[in-house]
């Protein structure tokens, strides 16, 4: 496995694999040390995120009044001064490193992500309820699910779809692929059981809504998302938050 600081460091610059996003989202479920650490860096990134707005500000501010103490007693026409001033402002904004800037305050998709995604329960199989001559298939699947065992859980749940397709299967299957960091397998499926119009139709507007984050697909993401207001059914107040930090 790979240095903690390395996968935390990786995180936060956007530069994880696959495999290491699935080794990052292991490690914040089981260990509770790399969950604080990640919480403290990503909570110092917020206020020093805060901190550099404030500074950035600060810093047109002064040079709007700079620009506008320095102007030479024969004004200049006011078109002539609006492109010297919007030119000055660019080369300021790059002397300031905007473009580093600008990506470090930029939308988070992974931070959202991981924000808001749970993995939501198996309400459809009490494997409880099984004793130890319960084998069966369906039960197998299950297990892997709440074990997160998520390869085994995909190949588990794509042999029962080929006896019977059903949403819940599509659905869990869908969630394993997410869990399992495979978004176009995920979106795929999540958008089948949105257009089943079925009893996970809801839950699967906001997990697609999820995976489009995680993808960086924002326009297919705040589409998701206002279909999952107006249906109101599901998570409509962590939908509407969330359309607020996209937009």
């Amino acid at each position: 496995m790979m240095d903690k600081e390395l996968l935390l460091y990786n995180y936060f610059s956007n530069q994880l694999t696959i495999e290491q996003q699935q080794q990052f989202d292991e490690l914040l479920k089981s260990d509770m040390e790399f969950k604080e650490q990640f919480n403290f860096e990503k909570n110092l990134k917020q206020v020093i995120r805060e901190k550099e707005t404030d500074s950035l500000k600060s810093k047109l501010i002064g040079f709007e009044k700079d620009i506008e103490d320095t102007v030479p007693v024969r004004e200049l026409p006011k078109r002539n001064y609006q492109k010297w001033a919007m030119a000055a402002s660019i080369a300021l904004l790059v002397g300031l490193g905007w473009l580093g800037y600008n990506n470090f305050s930029g939308t988070d998709y992974q931070e959202l992500y991981n924000e808001n995604f749970q993995e939501y329960p198996n309400t459809v199989y009490a494997i409880t309820r099984g004793t130890e001559t319960d084998s069966s298939l369906e039960r197998e699947a299950y297990v892997a699910y709440e074990t997160n065992d998520n390869t085994k859980a995909i190949q588990l749940f794509k042999e029962l779809k080929e006896t019977y397709d059903t949403q819940n299967l599509s659905f869990y299957l869908a969630q394993s692929y997410l869990k399992n960091n495979q978004l176009e397998e995920a979106i795929f499926l999540l958008n089948e059981v949105v257009e089943s119009n079925g009893e996970f139709t809801p839950q699967g507007l906001w997990y697609v809504s999820l995976a489009y984050i995680k993808a960086e697909q924002k326009d297919n993401a705040v589409t998701s998302l206002n279909q999952l207001i107006k249906d109101g059914r599901y998570k409509k107040n962590e939908a509407e938050a969330l359309l607020s930090e996209l937009e």
